[in-house]
């Protein structure tokens, strides 16, 4: 039974992506009866072009074999045309007279010939242009047409994950959880009453009649339990008081607030979808607006690689610096209408940044997106929280992060095949409409709570200075939270979208790359926490994952920066070593404030925490930016991860020394 929705699910999922592998395989047939002809105009194109060249030029007296500059006007077209294998003049028995070849171009390896007599004078020897056509360029096309197929269906998938279960979330996939749960509370002999189950449907209905069964169940025990006491049977009370403690009788479950958490998944994934369209193409952008600036007023003398940095930062910095400021804001104005009003700052932001022409008004919109994106994260987590008790809070943070999880799944590839069809700034207009339709999402499925009474800030800065006194607080924040957010912004963010812009990546290309990381995040992130949990090895995962990423630049060495394979090894290494870590470091920061800042609210510890991943992820734009103007990619990359290792020894190592006394933790909390 447990496994109903899964099935559902999977039936739903199949269906969806039937069609959509019927529609792709329609998509690339056409494709390739279209393109084999086109090939062939736009070869009979230069070959008439040049052939017309050709004849004004023998026109002139010229010997075929004297015509100067033939060679470069092929090696042009040759260059510019990738579906051009060569491109010969040839002589009246077929033998060229003049070749070039593209750098990996045979004669005798073509998928066609186009050739188109030169005009000549009436008896004179007839010469040809012929275009050789590269077989490779129409394989490599309907390839890469099938690559971005399975990644929109890809993506097609998830996103209908997120709309089944918001469609179905409070409906018939409540009703069914709802009857799971009673059938799974009743085989381990709790006949604990449930909340209510408001579904209509067959499922609904079994609900209530099982909901009926245990509430006769409750009300013979209240009558034998009033007998008894009636009575004065001591033993009688005794035996009825451990049927209660045994079986539940006469007691109820808390309220499934986590179910309502669903609600806030959708506008929550959709605006966080919004910012990760950017990511492939955002670095490169940034940095061609930075090169056109040079030399303006204060960027006089700057690196570009630096200057593209400082729009990022300016994101990053807000991002930063409002979320502890956020929290209070959020709740005087209801956690919808926050999240709504995000999303009308994201939209006007994306959709102006599109027309941003300098690198200046580009960092303000930036800025003002950031503020945007600040009010949704906050709003979102807040709704989390009001909506789900602490026992359930866990479940609920989950529903959470994998909507931004899946939403860096399903950003980067969709960005870059954006961009390659529509431009930046056609990118940043659809980025825009996400925004739009998280701020319509907000509205229409999320309750209209209305503003509460706000309960004060997550962080109270009088014990900013308590919690970084403790070692073990202040080890765990500036040599493990603060690098790992470093080393991510520095390599996903910036770093690789430059490099594989520089290797001549298109931008879909540059977005696959993207998604190994999140793809290993979303794998493995629960089966590390877990394992973490269970060998009571918290710290050790901690500085095990910091080695792990930090080494996973070293991936670039022996000049590995030019081969794209190397630079996704690294990618999976930083993957590796954050699934290892995230998990048992947001669980170590609550049990070392218990232990070491206990004068301080758990609230206000896991408020700095986040503030001091918020400063490295401002950060590491202008590191990153710096170390490249510097030292190039590879070089900076090694750095970064030679830093992180640094920083993750250094912790194990004053773990492993003040473990005794300081840094060991009993048991598994929070």
């Amino acid at each position: 039974m447990r496994s109903l929705r899964v099935r559902l699910s999977a039936a739903l999922l199949a269906a969806l992506l039937a069609a959509l592998l019927s529609i792709s395989f329609e998509t690339v047939r056409r494709a390739d009866a279209v393109l084999g002809p086109e090939i062939e105009r736009k070869a009979a194109t230069l070959a008439d072009s040049s052939a017309a060249l050709i004849g004004k030029a023998l026109a002139l007296g010229i010997p075929p074999d004297r015509l100067h500059g033939l060679d470069a006007h092929f090696a042009r077209l040759v260059a510019e045309n990738d579906d051009v294998a060569w491109i010969a003049l040839e002589g009246p028995d077929g033998a060229p007279i003049q070749i070039v070849y593209a750098p990996d171009g045979e004669r005798t390896q073509t998928s066609g010939v186009v050739s188109r007599a030169v005009p000549r004078a009436e008896g004179a020897p007839p010469l040809a242009i012929s275009v050789g056509l590269d077989p490779a360029f129409a394989r490599d096309v309907v390839a890469n047409l099938w690559i971005d197929l399975a990644i929109v269906m890809f993506v097609t998938a998830v996103v209908a994950l997120e709309l089944i279960y918001v469609g179905l979330g409070d409906g018939l996939y409540a009703a069914i959880e709802g009857v799971e749960r009673r059938l799974h509370n009743i085989q381990r002999g709790d006949l604990r009453s449930h909340q209510p189950v408001e579904a209509r449907g067959e499922f609904g209905a079994l609900a209530r009649a099982l909901d009926g069964r245990i509430e006769k169940v409750h009300a013979a025990y209240a009558q034998i339990r009033d007998r008894a006491m009636e009575s004065g049977d001591r033993a009688a009370r005794q035996a009825l008081e451990m049927l209660q403690d045994r079986f539940g009788l006469g007691q109820m479950l808390g309220t499934a607030g986590a179910g309502r958490v669903m609600a806030v998944r959708a506008p929550l994934f959709v605006f966080m979808l919004a910012e990760e369209l950017t990511r492939p193409f955002l670095p490169g952008h940034v940095r061609a607006l930075a090169q056109a600036a040079q030399g303006e007023g204060a960027l006089a003398g700057l690196d570009p690689a630096f200057v593209a940095a400082l729009p990022m930062m300016a994101f990053l910095a807000v991002v930063a610096a409002c979320q502890p400021l956020l929290g209070g804001v959020t709740e005087r104005l209801g956690r919808r209408r926050a999240l709504a009003l995000g999303g009308a700052i994201g939209l006007v932001g994306y959709a102006a940044s599109a027309f941003a022409d300098g690198l200046v008004p580009f960092a303000a919109l930036r800025a003002l997106t950031g503020f945007g994106f600040a009010m949704v994260f906050v709003g979102a987590q807040g709704y989390v929280i009001d909506s789900t008790e602490p026992a359930q809070r866990s479940s609920g943070m989950a529903v959470f992060i994998s909507a931004i999880l899946v939403a860096g799944v399903c950003g980067p590839p969709i960005g870059g095949i954006l961009t390659d069809r529509v431009g930046v700034e056609g990118t940043f207009l659809v980025a825009g409409l996400f925004a739009g339709l998280s701020l319509l999402l907000a509205w229409l499925v999320m309750p209209d709570a209305g503003p509460v009474r706000a309960a004060g800030p997550a962080i109270r800065w009088r014990e900013f200075g308590r919690v970084i006194a403790s070692p073990s607080l202040a080890a765990l924040f500036f040599l493990c939270a603060m690098p790992a957010k470093i080393i991510l912004v520095a390599f996903c963010f910036f770093l690789v979208p430059l490099q594989m812009e520089a290797l001549g990546a298109t931008q879909a290309a540059t977005g696959r790359m993207l998604m190994i990381y999140p793809i290993v995040m979303v794998l493995l992130v629960p089966a590390c926490a877990r394992l973490a949990d269970r060998w009571r090895a918290r710290a050790g995962f901690v500085a095990v994952g910091g080695l792990l990423a930090g080494a996973s630049a070293f991936a670039l060495s022996a000049g590995g920066a030019d081969d794209p394979a190397r630079i996704a090894l690294m990618l999976l290494g930083l993957g590796l070593g954050q699934a290892l870590s995230i998990a048992a470091l947001s669980g170590l920061v609550g049990d070392y404030g218990r232990r070491h800042a206990a004068e301080v609210t758990e609230a206000s510890v896991y408020g700095i925490f986040r503030l001091v991943e918020r400063t490295g992820n401002a950060l590491g734009p202008p590191v990153a930016g710096a170390l490249l103007g510097l030292y190039g990619f590879a070089d900076a990359a090694m750095i970064v991860g030679g830093a992180v290792m640094t920083c993750a020894v250094v912790f194990g190592l004053a773990a492993a020394a003040l473990r005794p006394a300081d840094l060991d933790v009993e048991g598994v909390e929070g």
